[in-house]
């Protein structure tokens, strides 16, 4: 996430350019992958095509097809561009060129859009009533036959799993190999494409009126009734947040986890147009009423509209906005025109897992994290602990079952690695709430169970010396929140490495998804800094913040001003920020906040936060004084799931 994206809020909605396309458009727009280029379906009379367009309006390339395209492009990973037309075939085309790198016959029309796997695959329903899986070559890998035509594009979990619905008023899981996971029926036919939530929920809309929010294994967690047909797909804010449009006239903000109405605003006209989720907040949709409105996230009040009636009345919008990665906000209308309106420089969500139609801006229709795919290994830092002075490191542990931690409080240990002043008596002790669970003063004498010399050595920590006075723990703990507080056991002072690891033992499935500690901070050798390493197979989107003035309402005195927050791989900069308040994306940071249980900030707070999507691996979090004070700190660290 830039933290550079310049404010242009006063041209925000603003008319850039509008291409007369030749034809009319119901194709959402797919953007390359570096920005540049918009691809976008025509219809006409006679025939259908497939154009690519430049940021300044020019047209690079069309291509003629003898039917319509209604779907909307996706954008594969090299960067082909995949189309299906109402001549049952799914065209493979070169970006650059417009040259057509193999077709497709799938033997009747295609309405659906398609769903591109990180391995080239093409996922897409058609008339026949068939899923279609097509290989990077154009080969056919399998097809999935349902009782009616397929007009629902389908969604790709990051397990493989296809979901989509039919006309058949039933909703499919269908493995990677073609094979049924499980069905679950509706009432009304269901054309919308589903959402994908981090959790693995799966949002999806029916013509019987109702929104559904089914389990990854097809159970149902809720289902909202509204007054009107669903075609419009839904889509995800940063804090899950459940956007979509009925045909009753209305807008809808539902809570992910109950269907509970957030908010529901009249359009004064129906809208099919899937929204798009900004990381500024703003909720941006087209209507049947030729107008695209931004609404604000919190309570659906119009930000600006801009009504394309005033050129041709009467023609509707369909087409779901494309936030480029620039801001540029590009939809298309019935009146045979793409158009394209200036942003304020934001793009999409960072944080939502399915921030627009198809999950993101080139139309992919793949999630972009998955469940359970990341989690934190180890927490570590180093700190001057006063004799008075308590350093406090938060965890909090997900999943079904117990599962083993290792705790340890080093001080003797660390005049081996050539620190003078340290910690001569370490003392740890663990809190579950305010109820004292465990602790330790001198590690070999750890409370009988899992051995603290075998977990160390499986988790890869470095030893401690028999007879030392070093504190350490291993705890097997149910999910939930807990604290460890490391002090001096002797009354004495001096410098003290704090670390909490995922261990051996218990439940697998269970796992680290925050981490905070709160100590003191300053600049220089000052610097908070503190080690965290992500374990897993895929990257993880992480919120790091930095609270200072936040401390204060729960009474906490003494704070750091103006906290500044980094994050680093070895020497290199992968995030930075200062006032998270000041930054474009502070309604993607406050979601992602909410998203993960975190208290609030306080708008117009100095504190610092930033997320991050990165792999698997060490990384090291500095927490300095922004104004080059110090004071005391609470960083912390969040799995978004």
């Amino acid at each position: 996430m830039s933290l550079l994206a310049p404010a242009l809020s006063a041209q925000d909605g603003s008319l850039q350019w509008a291409l007369t396309l030749q034809g009319w458009s119901v194709s959402s727009p797919a953007v390359s992958a570096d920005g540049t280029t918009v691809f976008v379906g025509v219809e006409t009379r006679t025939a259908g095509r497939l154009v690519a367009v430049g940021a300044d309006g020019a047209v690079r390339w069309s291509i003629v097809r003898p039917d319509g395209i209604s779907a909307s492009p996706a954008v594969g990973p090299d960067g082909t561009v995949y189309a299906g037309c109402y001549d049952g075939k799914l065209y493979a085309v070169n970006p650059v060129s417009g040259s057509i790198r193999w077709q497709y016959d799938a033997g009747s029309f295609i309405v659906s859009s398609p769903s591109i796997g990180p391995d080239g695959t093409a996922y897409f329903g058609a008339g026949d009533g068939r899923l279609h899986a097509v290989d990077a070559r154009g080969v056919r890998r399998w097809t999935f036959q349902t009782g009616d035509w397929v007009e629902s594009s389908p969604a790709l979990g990051a397990d493989g799993t296809v979901y989509f619905g039919s006309r058949d008023r039933t909703f499919y899981a269908v493995g990677a190999d073609g094979r049924e996971k499980w069905r679950f029926a509706v009432a009304g036919a269901v054309v919308a494409s589903p959402a994908l939530g981090a959790d693995g929920t799966i949002y999806f809309g029916s013509a019987d009126q109702r929104m559904y929010a089914l389990f990854p294994d097809g159970r149902k967690r809720w289902d909202y009734f509204t007054n009107g047909d669903i075609q419009a797909s839904p889509v995800l804010g940063a804090d899950g947040t459940v956007y979509f449009a009925a045909l009753d006239a209305s807008f809808y903000a539902l809570e992910p986890l109950s269907g509970a109405v957030r908010w529901r605003v009249s359009l004064e006209s129906n809208s099919v147009s899937s929204a798009a989720v900004r990381a500024d907040g703003a909720v941006i949709l087209g209507a049947d009423d030729g107008v695209v409105r931004a609404l604000d996230r919190a309570n659906g009040a119009v930000l600006w509209r801009f009504d394309t009636r005033k050129a041709v009345p009467d023609d509707t919008i369909d087409s779901s906005p494309l936030i480029a990665p620039d801001g540029s906000i590009y939809f298309t209308s019935l009146d045979g025109k793409l158009y394209k309106l200036r942003g304020n420089g934001v793009g999409l969500s960072e944080v939502s897992n399915w921030p627009a139609f198809r999950g993101d801006a080139r139309r992919t229709g793949r999630a972009r994290f998955g469940v359970d795919a990341g989690r934190l290994l180890n927490l570590s830092v180093r700190a001057p602990v006063a004799p008075q002075e308590t350093l406090i490191a938060g965890f909090f542990v997900q999943g079904a079952g117990a599962k083993a931690y290792l705790v340890r409080g080093s001080g003797p240990a660390l005049e081996a690695f050539g620190v003078g002043g340290f910690l001569a008596d370490p003392r740890l002790d663990l809190y579950a709430g305010a109820v004292r669970i465990g602790g330790n003063d001198n590690w070999e004498e750890a409370p009988p169970g899992l051995s603290v010399a075998d977990t160390a050595a499986a988790v890869g920590a470095f030893p401690f010396a028999s007879g030392s006075r070093d504190a350490a723990i291993v705890l097997v703990l149910p999910p939930g929140p807990y604290s460890a507080h490391l002090r001096s056991g002797d009354a004495t002072g001096g410098v003290a490495l704090f670390e909490a690891y995922d261990a051996i033992g218990g439940d697998p499935r269970s796992r680290l998804i925050n981490l905070s500690l709160r100590g003191q901070a300053g600049t220089g050798d000052s610097t908070l800094i503190a080690g965290v390493v992500v374990g897993g197979t895929e990257p993880v989107n992480l919120l790091l913040r930095a609270v200072g003035p936040g401390l204060e309402v729960f009474g906490v005195g003494g704070v750091l001003a103006r906290p500044s927050i980094a994050l680093y791989s070895g020497s290199r900069l992968l995030g930075s920020n200062e006032g998270w308040s000041g930054v474009p994306f502070a309604a993607d940071l406050a979601g992602a906040a909410r998203a993960a249980g975190a208290f609030p900030l306080s708008p117009a707070s100095a504190d610092s936060a930033l997320t991050v999507v990165i792999p698997p691996g060490p990384y090291t979090i500095h927490v300095s004084g922004a104004d080059g004070s110090s004071g005391e700190v609470l960083t912390e660290v969040y799995v978004l799931r």
